[in-house]
């Protein structure tokens, strides 16, 4: 894909457009009738909606505090987590990006690889494990991982055909054709926030059922804010009538190229995620307060670590 830019003004092509499951409508991610920006944003405002013109700000020093406050009044408290600058360069030599995948995310190779890095430190993956990127599309997460560390890799995505065939398990993440017990480590890079309606629900379920006990899967970035919002780019969305959840607020992103980005609050996430698992999770939330220092582009600011019970 080409380059992206920070979460709030991604490029329309670049946009995590491939990494979206399906709501109740079937997903239509270019829909053949599109509209003009202003025309979508009138019909949001027409059908009711809150609609605020401006991507959603989640890494800014005056946004921040605030998030991390809110957090912690609602019990769900960031830890600290100081990214090592030198290992992280280490590990983008060692995964081959500029050599080997040197067109995927052009121009934003910084954040991606900073997400992968990341979710390996957390994640803690060695040679035993079965370890699945989960709405992967085409990122090189599982051949990196598992030339680095010896696991055995698989990528999931709902682009792909139905079934496993090699290390590509097609079809609904919500439902995946696996046994239980299948995988013990997985990530969720740029994709929770794409799942529409109850899907993000749905999913953390159905990793109850497939993640071993002790394993774990880590959600980076995670997209939190001190209120619950979608952002939306309504030049797809509006044309194909996706469905947002009630009452939150409308962030529309002119150019973002994407119909759906959930931003939790820390009291969203709880209900909409942590309350239907909380017997089979145990939830670690991080705040990655050095992201910046990677490059000033980075817009992962944090980060979740959820370990099977």
């Amino acid at each position: 894909m080409d380059s992206v830019k920070r979460f709030g003004s991604k490029t329309p092509v670049a946009a995590e457009q491939d990494k979206v499951q399906p709501s109740a409508q079937p997903y239509i991610y270019r829909p053949e009738q599109s509209t003009s920006f202003e025309a979508g944003v009138a019909a949001l405002r027409q059908a009711g909606r809150q609609v605020i013109e401006a991507p959603v700000d989640n890494t800014s020093a005056a946004v921040v505090p605030r998030i991390l406050a809110a957090a912690e009044q609602a019990g769900l408290p960031f830890q600290p987590y100081q990214i090592d600058i030198a290992g992280y360069g280490q590990y983008f030599e060692q995964a081959g990006y500029r050599q080997q995948y040197a067109e995927y995310y052009r121009g934003n190779q910084p954040e991606k690889s900073l997400e992968h890095y990341v979710a390996l430190q957390l994640l803690d993956i060695h040679s035993e494990d079965v370890f699945v990127d989960l709405a992967s599309e085409h990122s090189p997460i599982p051949e990196i991982y598992q030339r680095l560390t010896g696991a055995t890799s698989y990528s999931q995505d709902i682009m792909y055909a139905e079934g496993i065939q090699g290390n590509q398990i097609g079809g609904d993440a919500c439902a995946m054709p696996v046994p239980d017990g299948f995988m013990t480590k997985a990530t969720l890079t740029c994709s929770i926030e794409h799942f529409e309606g109850e899907a993000d629900s749905k999913l953390f379920q159905e990793l109850a059922r497939v993640l071993r006990p002790g394993g774990k899967v880590c959600i980076v970035p995670f997209y939190v804010f001190t209120e619950p919002t979608t952002q939306t780019d309504p030049t797809v969305s509006v044309p194909a009538g996706v469905e947002f959840d009630a009452e939150v607020p409308l962030h529309c992103a002119q150019g973002w190229g994407n119909r759906h980005g959930r931003f939790y609050s820390p009291e969203s996430f709880a209900q909409r995620v942590i309350a239907p698992v909380q017997e089979q999770f145990k939830f670690e939330f991080y705040y990655l307060e050095n992201a910046a220092a990677v490059e000033p582009s980075v817009y992962a600011r944090f980060a979740v670590l959820a370990t099977r019970l």
